[in-house]
């Protein structure tokens, strides 16, 4: 009969099972981890307002846009400063990497001397300041008449890319629409399945934004954003301006305060009418004298392009600026010099060092040459010298006298007390004949005794 098995002892096929069970989880949720898209208020893929992304939050659509009705687009990344004159349009839309005061500085001298420009608001950007606009709270979209009236009634194709870039629609001799119009098919497909999950009431809501210096009378407001129903925020009470543009020196600008409205999913929406809008504010950033039809988009504070980190901006340097090769040319010439002088006929040698004695090793090694010579006299002669060193006060030394005439003025001295006159007797003999080495050792008792006898005395 088997023995029970202990309550703590379970077989190994039941502890592979657990193993097993354990690991299928662990599958289950990394699968699930990888498979599941990043949603952020009901929105995938690329948040970045970039014309590179046609994701539902990028702006290809914008780019594509102005594109067909007209103006020459381009994307900047050639660097922070964007190239810009007179018939230029520079759209600086919601910049992920933030724009210093020097950059913003150079946008704005090129706005003032001609150019135009459309900035989607971002945080915290020197921007803002020199614009003197603030962004508040947001709330749904209130349409606005800004630039209807300037819209032509046409009905000669030669006029038709005039009329597109206001946004209304065109007919020819025959009636016919233009083609380069969305059809009406078109745009029922797109409001009956368009439609964002970030807005479930299918009304736009945008943020607005406040002056905060008083506006210019020639401000143009394109869009705006009216409370929230039942805020109680106190600074939401009225609408305010979501979309605006205001002339600047010689130039134009257009702000907009929340970059929503140019995005893909916003615009693809024809009953919501944002195309619109963009088409208007296009319109008015191209009015001027030359017109503007040259449309820039900042690509390069979206992350696009060269942004050398430390060791980068060294490559780039060396590889790309004259004067970088000519560093890079002097460094060659250094290394090529030092691989010529390096090479030595011999091989060098370490400095020798002579590790001086320690003094109780000259203690030591001064004692056993001693002992080697029998120099006993010498020996107790240094020993005496050094008991009088410890014991006489410095002021009564006296210069006349020789080392050995001080040597038996302090035994003489020393031999007044009675107890000490066998001592200073035992002295006396090692200092005037060799001794052997048994009587040193008494000497050196001696010794002893008569600088602690003394030193008693003195105290």
């Amino acid at each position: 009969m088997t023995a029970p098995r202990p309550n703590g002892d379970r077989p190994g096929s039941h502890r592979r099972w657990r193993l097993a069970a354990l690991f299928g989880v662990l599958a289950v949720i990394v699968i699930t981890a990888l498979l599941t898209p990043d949603i952020i208020g009901g929105r995938t893929g690329d948040q970045r307002l970039t014309t590179y992304s046609a994701d539902a939050q990028g702006a290809r659509l914008l780019y594509e846009l102005a594109h067909r009705l007209g103006w020459q687009v381009d994307r900047w990344t050639a660097g922070p400063e964007l190239a810009a004159d007179g018939r230029t349009i520079m759209a600086v839309l919601d910049p992920v990497q933030p724009i210093g005061a020097i950059e913003a500085h150079y946008i704005l001298e090129r706005v003032r001397g001609g150019a135009a420009l459309m900035y989607v608001m971002t945080g915290y950007s020197p921007l803002n300041d020199s614009l003197h606009v603030k962004r508040g709270v947001g709330g749904p979209y209130e349409a606005t008449a800004a630039g209807t009236t300037e819209a032509p009634v046409v009905k000669a194709p030669a006029d038709s890319v005039r009329a597109r870039r206001f946004g209304v629609a065109v007919t020819d001799s025959s009636g016919d629409a233009d083609d380069a119009e969305v059809s009406t098919e078109e745009c029922a497909h797109l409001s009956a399945n368009g439609g964002i999950p970030l807005w479930p009431d299918q009304v736009v809501h945008l943020w607005r934004f406040q002056f905060t210096q008083p506006r210019s009378p020639a401000t143009v407001i394109f869009a705006r954003s009216a409370p929230e129903p039942g805020s109680r925020d106190t600074a939401g009470r009225r609408s305010g301006p979501a979309a605006a543009g205001f002339p600047l020196g010689a130039g134009r600008v257009v702000v907009v305060a929340d970059p929503d409205l140019l995005r893909n999913d916003v615009l693809r929406v024809c009953k919501w009418g944002i195309d619109v809008v963009a088409v208007r504010m296009l319109e008015y950033l191209a009015v001027g004298a030359p017109h503007r039809d040259h449309l820039i988009f900042d690509e390069y504070h979206q992350g696009f392009g060269t942004h050398p980190g430390t060791l980068r901006a060294i490559v780039v340097y060396l590889a790309h600026v004259p004067s970088g090769h000519l560093l890079l040319q002097a460094l060659a010439a250094g290394l090529i010099l030092l691989l010529a002088l390096g090479p030595r006929t011999l091989p060098p040698h370490d400095l020798e060092r002579v590790e001086r004695r320690s003094p109780l090793e000259h203690v030591t090694a001064l004692a056993q040459a001693y002992a080697r010579v029998g120099a006993t006299r010498t020996a107790t002669t240094r020993l005496l010298r050094g008991v009088r060193r410890r014991i006489e006060p410095h002021g009564t030394r006296s210069g006349a006298l020789t080392a050995e005439e001080r040597d038996a003025q302090f035994l003489d001295a020393a031999a007044r007390a009675p107890a000490r006159a066998i001592d200073v007797a035992v002295i006396r003999n090692a200092l005037a004949t060799p001794i052997s080495e048994r009587e040193f050792e008494a000497v050196g008792d001696a010794l002893a005794r008569l600088e602690e006898s003394l030193l008693a005395e003195r105290r």
